[in-house]
Parts: C-alpha cells; sequence; structure tokens
C-alpha cells in the first residue's frame, strides 16, 4: 500500500511543480504521473473507484500518515 501512497504524493508533486512552472515540460511530467496513476493495480481491487480515490488522497496528502482502508 505504501507504493500507492507515495504515487499519489508524485502526482502532487508534479500538480504543484506544473501549477509553479507551467511549461511543456512540467505539463508531460504531471501528465505522466497521472496515467501511472490510473492505470495501478490499486484500483483492480478498489471496488468502488471514487471512493477508493478519496481514501487515497486522504493518506497521501502531507500532512497524513495513514493508509486507506481496504
Amino acid at each position: 500500500m505504501a507504493r500507492d501512497i507515495d504515487l499519489q504524493r508524485r502526482w502532487y508533486t508534479a500538480e504543484a511543480d506544473w501549477a509553479a512552472d507551467p511549461t511543456e515540460e512540467k505539463r508531460t511530467a504531471f501528465a505522466a504521473v497521472g496515467a501511472e496513476l490510473y492505470a495501478h493495480e490499486y484500483w483492480a481491487d478498489a471496488g468502488n473507484r471514487h471512493e477508493a480515490g478519496m481514501k487515497l488522497k486522504e493518506a497521501a496528502r502531507p500532512d497524513t500518515t495513514q493508509e486507506p482502508a481496504a
């Protein structure tokens, strides 16, 4: 599960990098992390994808250290 959280944190970082420097290079990096996150095996057993995504995002926020409930 930690890899899932790390990937979501990479997405947050890429999003912030692109917002701070809206270049094509940053947009491409952001899109690549987004595609990796979208295709991640985490979603295979997620059931309700929206609910699972919200739990993952909450767990990955920089001010939290909890893992999403199964």
